[in-house]
């Protein structure tokens, strides 16, 4: 929880001074190190592989949240929260019952490889929303008209 706590302090104090959604790919691809890390980490070295991730993993929650509240449209937010929290519930429960059966077939190792994974798609598709946002940010800049 304390690694948690400070992923989200950190994060919270980084949004007032980077954009939300490039911070978001920076906390995205810190996350798949880390659990890239942790899959080959051993010993004392694992435990602080994942402590890192999981202050990535806690930071993440707080700028995917910024996001969704800064480029969903305000007609919109409450229905795109609850796709999120429904998407989220149904990913944990899955997620329990995957780790008991890839720990059967592999152990750790082959839970921390499929997380890796799953972190790196999670990256490309964070850096595919980026490029979205970027391009609504260029749009929300006012023009300049010329005088007449």
């Amino acid at each position: 929880m304390l690694c948690g706590a400070f992923g989200q302090i950190v994060v919270g104090w980084l949004v007032e001074h980077i954009r939300s959604h490039v911070l978001f790919v920076v906390v995205a691809a810190m996350q798949f190190v880390g659990v890239l890390w942790a899959a080959y980490a051993t010993g004392p070295l694992l435990l602080v592989a994942l402590a890192f991730t999981m202050a990535t993993v806690y930071g993440q929650l707080t700028v995917n949240d910024l996001v969704i509240a800064r480029y969903t449209a305000d007609a919109w937010r409450g229905r795109v929260y609850a796709v999120r929290y429904f998407l989220t519930f149904m990913v944990s429960g899955i997620s329990a019952s995957m780790i008991a059966l890839l720990y059967g077939r592999g152990g750790f190792d082959l839970i921390l490889g499929t997380t890796a994974v799953i972190a790196l798609g999670f990256l490309i598709a964070v850096f595919a929303i980026a490029l979205v946002a970027e391009r609504v940010e260029e749009t929300r800049v006012p023009q300049s008209a010329p005088a007449e």
